[in-house]
């Protein structure tokens, strides 16, 4: 066996793109024939390649010269693979693609952790960041994905292989991040259920504190909100702590139960059912969206939550933690380095224009980031509007105590002073005949209210039912939302699971069919899950999505980057892409590809391991005496587990290559055949597979040995080979 192929100058007669393999020459027809690229195998023994010569073309590989053995006659034949997998799913045409992808990327981040981010990043500060880091790492990223799936037709697993047998580990720590962060992620789309059965009613529970002999739960009252105390106390019964859990929430079970029903159902078919599903769950979030924008921005104070998404704090650029923020946002808002957008585009055909649907896509995602931001930044401005009143009424009532001669009730001070006339005493500090109130009033900050109106899973349960009672007929509002994020929440998990799904079918290590593989990934995650459905789910929910998903998708998107560019070859992959769309690339693609995007993915990995050792990881509890969250450090044990999971995640990366690079394990299936045989080179294993799946060369490539024997009848080791 040889270990490269040399590219001699070809002959005039023969494609230019000819791939030749050391050994006699024959003179054999497809050496021959000037109009055709044939590639050329004869073999002399099994311990040898004799006489052959690769030549191919863009989308087919053709082997000529294998000798083939029969009864019937002896000699060269010419053996034809399409790259193109014909039992390979496809999408029915391009705008199920598209919307496949929108609800992939398109999803409950963009709903809560993006404008989160924004109020506490500085406001429209964070879009500068974010704006960055989708040029310079987003993009390159996007089309990596999206492109290597489209051009070697495969799943994670397949990609990573094909490219070369070491890097197959990528691939399943994809498929392990994918399946962790579908743990919780489905948790979310279970709470979304419980507040939509709940919405079937006249009165919504959320409106109103409970009340025992006539009076409001004292907790309650306590709260910020009646739509907090349902939050904590009613759907999730909240716990103490992380460790406390206080045995199953009965509702939250019964809901995650459905949950993962419903993921069964739509995802079992494979993308024939879950893609005719997405044109819903990609559509009708934005008609509930733009419902809610044209409501909202009607809300008193709405325009100055609006105005304050766009009003930057420039001083919080010099954080690096906002930075950090912005990058590991952009994987999650488009839903990078799970290995989704690679099974998607494996779907598509190989002549497909990647480099335009990557901007279009890229183009949707933030226009929807941006726009449903507005939305809840309208939200906030109105609860913040709210807060400020009451916070300047409280000031108010205090002015009755520290002055009672001149303002002996409460309706005297109001009628004294307009809300604006109280920020403008706030504002000077009360100088003057009022400075006694400089050392009680709460000095009511706008900036302070907003920022701390909601964070995190709070934007959807709490903000916006807080909203929603506001709007005429609040459960129809109610019900629509609820469905909408159920909706985004389901669309990102069928590209979730599509990933792991096509993964293990690819690698054809578990040989079941797919309806029977979703049923165990969905069962086993439903099981697992149950954690999430106790009285501290919620805590569970956040260690996960701290740990689970942010350190393993930094370090799967950095090897991504490197086996695309440095293994595979950039130089190779702008021909593929350029083929595939019809298009010269830009420099810009090639810069960011090979510098920019390797560099910024090892700052963000390094930096965000040096700040949980400046200061260790906190989560938010719920303390039922006062009703408020209060940060608190995550237990030891906790920290052991999320280090447990940051491994599992990337370990695969690790394990895969020592087994592979030192032989370990002999026995690997995932393994290209032509990779084993011939020991070539990732540029000529490509050339050598007679699928674009790698995964399947065991069932079906033609390995030179394995065909002569597979064909040939019994030879004693003296009978010579036979040549053309």
């Amino acid at each position: 066996s040889y270990d490269t192929f040399s590219m001699p100058d070809p002959p005039q007669s023969e494609a230019k793109s000819s791939l030749s393999v050391p050994g006699q020459s024959n003179g054999s027809a497809g050496a021959t024939n000037g109009n055709s690229r044939f590639a050329t195998f004869q073999t002399g023994s099994d311990e040898e390649v004799r006489q052959s010569r690769v030549t191919f073309n863009d989308d087919r590989v053709n082997i000529e010269g294998i000798q083939e053995y029969d009864d019937r006659n002896q000699g060269s034949v010419a053996h034809q693979f399409e790259m193109d997998d014909p039992h390979r799913e496809q999408w029915d045409n391009k705008t199920q693609f598209y919307m496949g992808v929108i609800s992939y990327a398109v999803g409950l981040g963009n709903v809560w952790r993006f404008p989160y981010l924004c109020q506490k990043n500085g406001g429209g500060a964070f879009l500068i960041p974010y704006a960055i880091m989708m040029v310079l790492g987003g993009l390159p990223l996007f089309l990596i994905e999206l492109g290597i799936g489209q051009r070697l037709r495969t799943g994670p697993v397949g990609v990573w292989n094909a490219i070369h047998p070491n890097l197959g580990g990528i691939g399943v720590s994809e498929a392990v991040v994918s399946y962790l962060v579908a743990l919780y992620y489905n948790v979310i789309i279970t709470w979304c259920l419980y507040y939509f059965f709940r919405s079937f009613t006249w009165d919504l529970p959320w409106a109103s504190c409970p009340q025992i002999n006539g009076t409001d739960v004292v907790e309650c009252a306590k709260s910020s909100s009646p739509t907090s105390y349902f939050w904590n106390r009613d759907a999730l019964q909240t716990s103490g702590s992380i460790g406390e859990v206080e045995g199953f929430n009965m509702h939250l079970l019964l809901s995650l139960i459905v949950a993962w029903v419903l993921i069964y159902l739509c995802v079992m078919k494979g993308i024939k059912s879950s893609g005719k599903v997405m044109y819903a769950t990609a559509t009708f979030p934005y008609l509930v969206t733009t419902i809610f924008f044209l409501r909202s921005i009607t809300l008193e104070g709405a325009i100055e939550g609006f105005s304050y998404m766009f009003h930057p704090d420039l001083k919080m650029l010099y954080d690096p933690n906002v930075w950090l923020d912005a990058a590991t946002q952009i994987f999650y808002s488009m839903g990078l380095g799970f290995g989704g957008l690679i099974a998607f585009g494996s779907y598509n055909p190989l002549k497909n224009n990647c480099v335009r649907d990557v901007k279009i896509l890229a183009a949707v995602n933030l226009a929807t980031s941006f726009y449903t931001a507005a939305v809840v930044f309208c939200v906030l401005g109105y609860m913040a509007h709210n807060n400020m009143h009451s916070c300047i009424e409280g000031d108010m009532m205090k002015m009755t105590e520290v002055y009672p001669a001149l303002f002996p009730t409460f309706d005297a001070v109001r009628d004294a002073f307009t809300d604006d006339g109280w920020k403008e005493l706030m504002a000077s500090d009360f100088v003057g005949k009022y400075e006694l109130m400089q050392n009680v009033s709460a000095k009511c900050d706008y900036h302070k209210i907003i920022t701390e109106a909601a964070e995190g899973t709070g934007l959807a349960f709490v903000v916006f039912t807080e909203a929603i009672i506001k709007f005429p007929f609040p459960p129809l509002w109610s019900f629509l939302f609820f469905l909408m994020l159920i909706s985004l929440g389901l669309g990102s998990m069928f590209g979730t699971l599509e990933g792991v799904i096509t993964s293990l079918n690819d690698s054809q290590l578990i040989q079941l069919k797919k309806p029977v593989l979703t049923a165990i990934l969905c069962g086993s995650a439903c099981f697992i899950g149950l954690i999430f459905a106790t009285n501290a789910g919620q805590y569970w929910v956040s260690l996960f999505d701290h740990f689970a998903g942010s350190y393993g998708l930094m370090c799967v998107a950095f090897m991504e980057v490197i086996a695309v560019i440095y293994v595979y070859g950039y130089e190779r992959f702008v021909r593929d892409i350029e083929f595939m769309s019809g298009e010269k690339l830009s420099q810009y693609w090639i810069f960011t590809w090979r510098f920019i995007s390797p560099l910024i993915m090892s700052l963000l990995f390094v930096t965000s391991v040096v700040s949980c050792f400046n200061k260790l990881p906190t989560y938010y509890t719920y303390d039922k005496e006062t009703a408020k969250l209060k940060e608190t450090e995550y237990p030891p044990w906790a920290l052991w587990i999320a280090l447990f999971m940051v491994i599992l995640a990337i370990s695969p990366l690790i394990i895969v290559f020592f087994i592979r690079k030192f032989k370990i394990i002999a026995a690997e299936p995932n393994i290209p055949a032509a990779a084993k045989r011939l020991n070539a080179t990732q540029s000529t294993t490509y050339m050598l597979k007679s699928e674009q799946s790698f995964n399947r060369m065991t069932e079906s490539s033609v390995s030179v040995m394995m065909t002569e024997t597979a064909h040939g009848p019994e030879r004693t080791p003296q009978q010579p080979s036979h040549s053309a």
